[in-house]
């Protein structure tokens, strides 16, 4: 069909798998596409590197625990099931001082029946380490689940205050192919040219949003976000880090591609 519907909007897709797919159902009713996509993930299923950071955390059970995301410490936990030992890591991770970086892990954390010991300023790593600092981590076993690209400069501030870091990475990203368009995105974002974005997946909306603050344009990214883009996501997973920052996003009662494009379509007519 080529009715061009969409022939004033711009759409930006975030995904890098099956993003042709996408833009060529919004090109088809007469869209302009930014394809953006914000991050790849790497599958850590029967990782060895991940059970041998496991057995580290267990070896050296953490005073201090830093939650990056409700769904790394999942995955995490969900691996451990798969390769034994989740009773015990669950205990240990259970008595260490919790720090989460944002609702999400904060979330993720009391679901288990934890309690966390406070939230960062500001949802990104960087924030959620320098609580820990504050905090005290001196002499200190530091178990920090990683989220996204692991920043060393992190990593390298707590050790010089004194803690021993283990690090545990659920879910291993990559940068995207193209950096740059994501440059481009979050201008352009800010600049109000983008008429809609979508998402289908969770981390895709959290490398924005970790971008964007890096870039020191985080809160006007999320001000885009709320009030001049129409957001879509896949399904609630994904948009549990929009609702977070207080975007309502299109989500189809059908958690399909094709069904968050079909609603998208109808929401910017």
């Amino acid at each position: 069909m080529n009715d061009q519907l969409l022939a004033d909007k711009t759409i930006a897709i975030t995904a890098s798998r099956r993003a042709e797919e996408q833009a060529g159902a919004f090109e088809r009713h007469g869209a302009r596409v930014l394809l953006a996509p914000t991050v790849r993930i790497v599958k850590t299923d029967d990782d060895a590197a991940l059970a041998a950071e496991t057995q580290q955390v267990l070896a050296h059970p953490p005073h201090v625990l830093l939650v990056a995301t409700g769904h790394g410490l999942k995955s995490w936990l969900d691996a451990t099931e798969k390769n034994g030992g989740a009773e015990r890591l669950k205990e240990m991770l259970s008595d260490a001082q919790i720090y989460v970086r944002g609702a999400k892990g904060r979330g993720a954390v009391r679901s288990l029946g934890w309690q966390d010991s406070g939230i960062a300023q500001v949802e990104t790593t960087e924030s959620l380490v320098e609580l820990a600092l504050e905090k005290g981590v001196a002499g200190k076993n530091v178990t920090i689940q990683q989220h996204g690209k692991p920043d060393p400069a992190l990593v390298k501030r707590l050790e010089d205050a004194g803690a021993t870091v283990t690090q545990v990475h659920p879910n291993r990203w990559e940068e995207p192919e193209n950096p740059a368009l994501v440059d481009e995105l979050i201008n352009r974002l800010i600049a109000g040219e983008i008429d809609a974005i979508t998402f289908t997946a969770a981390p895709a909306v959290e490398a924005l949003l970790e971008k964007a603050y890096h870039l020191g344009r985080g809160d006007e990214v999320e001000a885009a976000l709320r009030t001049e883009t129409v957001v879509a996501v896949v399904g609630p997973v994904t948009a549990e880090p929009l609702n977070a920052i207080g975007v309502n996003p299109v989500c189809p009662e059908r958690f399909r591609m094709g069904a968050m494009v079909k609603d998208l379509i109808e929401a910017l007519q």
